[in-house]
């Protein structure tokens, strides 16, 4: 019986150690982890298909516009790390979640049950 591959989170920023925290994050929760520090195109995306793209910041977010249109009809969750303060502006910018500072690693899995739940409905 073939194996199911594990579900891919894309990663998008460079900051090295967010993005080291969130990869143990991923990989305790069985996920695969993809980093892609200088953007990404939605071909790209659309091979990788990610269970959920995540950007590191909020500005980051912000300069990506041009393709979290494709992400949504790729049916990719786009999370940001972001404080409380930035969450409005990055849900108003198309994040579905925000994961916000002090990040948790049950914090970090109840956002991507979340956003799974809801990419499978």
């Amino acid at each position: 019986m073939p194996s199911q591959k594990p579900s891919t989170i894309l990663l998008i920023g460079s900051d090295t150690t967010l993005g080291y925290l969130l990869r143990r994050y991923a990989e305790r929760g069985g996920y695969q982890f993809k980093v892609n520090a200088a953007g990404i195109s939605s071909r790209e995306i659309a091979t990788i298909n990610p269970v959920v793209v995540i950007f590191l910041s909020t500005e980051l977010l912000a300069r990506h516009q041009s393709f979290v249109s494709d992400l949504t009809s790729l049916d990719a969750p786009i999370l940001v790390c972001s404080s409380a303060v930035e969450e409005a502006r990055a849900r108003d910018l198309g994040a579905d979640y925000c994961l916000l500072h002090p990040l948790t690693y049950d914090d970090f899995q109840a956002a991507l049950a979340h956003a799974t739940a809801s990419k499978r409905v």
